[in-house]
């Protein structure tokens, strides 16, 4: 403490000794100091502001600097994070689970009784066949569905046997390849896909036109239900059923209300070389169905209304005697279309009964081309109308069987009519019932027991009614 006192007493004398011996200053010197000390002052307030700024700046780009560390580090975590989900979603739901399978094996035995005198080469006879179908769903998520249609089968049962306009086994579909087995063939293959929000849906590819309209709940599958192809769908009826009804062909559905579906199906039919991928459109099928659904007294139904056209060679009946004189140039004489139209409603009217209807119409002055006979044939019938019942086992407790009734008729034309009259043959309407019961073991396996009587067969008035007697077996995977 000392120290210091003296240190600053030696101070303060030195300045006093300083101040006597220096020069005397002058006023302007004083001003010049002053103004110099001003700016200094000035300039040391400006490096002040600098350095505030400066200060300023840096603690901004330091937190800068934090935020992209933090966002970097939590755009690593997210991707990382995502990435896991990813992996994880892959092993959760890998991409063999986007593929779904599903088939069934359907068996058909079916024997003829009073069909002798129709039949007088075979008489009564009992055939057998079977088909075994499968189905392959690939789901592209987003991008829409792939669906292939695996199909074979061997045996035509009866329907070689039994004159009739209808087939008594609509099942029956034979692969046979060059050495009388059978094949399993790719019968469709096609891509489907949903547009805003399902209000539009687009199928394209290898398809089956004979199921793409004109179906019912009641009468629709061969397999579950009616066999007789007049109780399953009026395709091979009035409307024609081409060589290779699996062929390229387009279905866009519109849903414009909840209760209506408008379709409209375009395809490439067989031509006169049934190559239905050559010369691709030069043969067109197009249709067109709406669908009402109304929920009567809270009850569903469906009432389908279609109209078709088919641009295939169609001759004129009254050019068929002129046609057939030459075979080599049958078919090249031919220029017409056909065309039809028809219903199918299906209601249910009380719990486990669902009511069906089904009609169709054609033009009834056209002739098709018989490939297996080289000639023109007239078509013996344009009208064709059935209606039945379905009624399901939950009546019984028994939900998975089931019980068809149904009744339905083919009605010839005025040509086919006089013609047959002009050759001295009696025609009459040929008239179908069907009757079948199901048998349900369990949700894969079911046995059907099926009743057919067919009467005026081929539209003969003179030919026996007959009666088809079956057992239909159907495995479902």
């Amino acid at each position: 403490m000392g120290n210091r006192i003296g240190f600053i007493l030696s101070m303060g004398i030195f300045y006093i000794l300083t101040l006597m011996t220096a020069p005397p200053v002058s006023a302007g010197e004083i001003d010049a100091i002053k103004a110099q000390m001003q700016e200094l002052i000035k300039q040391n307030r400006n490096l002040a502001e600098q350095n505030r700024r400066l200060s300023n700046r840096l603690q901004q780009l330091e937190r800068q600097m934090s935020d992209m560390k933090r966002q970097m580090s939590s755009s690593m975590v997210g991707e990382g994070k995502k990435l896991i989900e990813a992996q994880t979603a892959e092993q959760e739901h890998p991409w063999y689970k986007g593929i779904t399978i599903e088939g069934g094996v359907t068996g058909v035995v079916q024997a003829t009784a009073n069909n002798a005198h129709n039949n007088p080469e075979g008489g009564n006879k009992a055939d057998a066949a079977y088909t075994m179908d499968l189905d392959l769903h690939a789901d592209l998520d987003e991008y829409g569905t792939f669906i292939i249609h695996l199909e074979g089968g061997d045996g035509e049962g009866l329907n070689n046997n039994v004159p009739s306009f209808s087939v008594p086994n609509y099942d029956a579909y034979a692969t046979w390849n060059n050495e009388n087995q059978a094949d399993l063939t790719i019968s469709e293959a096609f891509y489907e896909k949903g547009f805003f929000n399902d209000m539009f849906s687009l199928d394209v590819g290898k398809m089956d036109i004979s199921v793409l309209f004109d179906e019912n709940e009641a009468a629709g599958d061969e397999t579950t239900q009616f066999l007789s192809n007049i109780f399953v769908k009026s395709m091979g009826l009035t409307i024609p059923e081409p060589e290779e009804f699996y062929c390229p062909a387009m279905m866009l559905d519109i849903f414009p209300a909840k209760s209506v579906e408008f379709r409209i199906i375009g395809a490439s039919v067989d031509n006169e070389d049934e190559h239905t991928w050559e010369d691709i459109f030069s043969n067109d099928f197009v249709a067109a169905q709406i669908n009402l659904k109304p929920s009567l007294l809270n009850r569903r139904g469906n009432y389908r209304f279609y109209g078709w056209y088919d641009s295939r060679r169609h001759l004129d009946n009254d050019r068929l005697s002129e046609a057939n004189i030459n075979p080599s140039q049958n078919y090249s004489r031919a220029d017409a279309g056909q065309g039809g139209w028809g219903i199918s409603f299906d209601q249910e009217i009380a719990h486990g009964f669902t009511a069906f209807a089904r009609y169709s119409w054609t033009q009834n002055d056209l002739s098709v081309w018989d490939s297996d006979a080289e000639e023109w044939s007239m078509i013996p019938f344009n009208q064709v109308y059935s209606l039945g019942m379905d009624i399901n086992g939950m009546l019984w407790n028994r939900p998975d069987d089931g019980i068809g009734i149904a009744f339905g008729q083919t009605l010839l034309t005025k040509d086919f009519e006089k013609e047959q009259r002009r050759q001295g043959n009696k025609t009459a309407d040929e008239i179908y019932f069907e009757t079948w019961y199901r048998y349900a073991f369990n949700s894969h396996l079911a046995i059907s027991a099926d009743l057919q009587w067919i009467g005026n067969p081929g539209g003969m008035d003179e030919a026996d009614d007959l009666f088809i007697f079956g057992l239909r077996s159907q495995i479902d995977f």
